[in-house]
């Protein structure tokens, strides 16, 4: 196991099977083609094409210096969310890649699945209580849903 970032003090760990582990909080992302739920953050796209409904889809967004700092490719692969509180899990994709200062931010549809408050201006979780697991280029199965693995922009 290897640290390659902390970041808002959650270290970002390489596991020995290559697979990217972290504790985080669970901030909500409402971000794609669902309602915008009073949001003002709110974005009606996802960097995963085609946009993806957080509504819907479970889904995580990883800072862009994880996303590049990993080989082979992260978005559209597959990843796993773990509520440590709750025993609670699901399978996600990582659908959306997010700011440079945060880490641990899921969809609606993911929070929902593993009994997290949902709402993305009321929601979330701000202990470091949410364990993930990415495992870079292999491509994410969610739902009975094959996503494709896409190069961030």
């Amino acid at each position: 196991m290897k640290v390659i970032f902390t970041i808002a003090g959650t270290a970002v760990i390489v596991d020995n099977d290559g697979s990217i582990v972290y504790w985080g909080p669970a901030m909500i992302d409402g971000d794609g083609t669902g309602l915008p739920h009073g949001d003002p953050d709110y974005q009606s796209t996802t960097s995963y094409k085609p946009d993806l409904n957080a509504d819907i889809d479970c889904y995580i967004v990883l800072p862009p210096q994880v996303i590049k700092a990993v080989a082979p490719i992260v978005l559209g692969c597959k990843a796993e969310v773990l509520n440590t509180i709750t025993g609670l899990w699901t399978p996600a994709v990582v659908g959306d890649v997010g700011p440079h200062s945060k880490i641990g931010e899921i969809s609606i549809a993911t929070a929902e699945a593993i009994g997290v408050p949902s709402s993305p201006t009321t929601g979330g979780i701000s202990d470091r209580v949410i364990y993930y697991r990415v495992y870079p280029g292999v491509p994410a199965v969610v739902n009975g849903k094959t996503y494709t693995l896409q190069a961030s922009s």
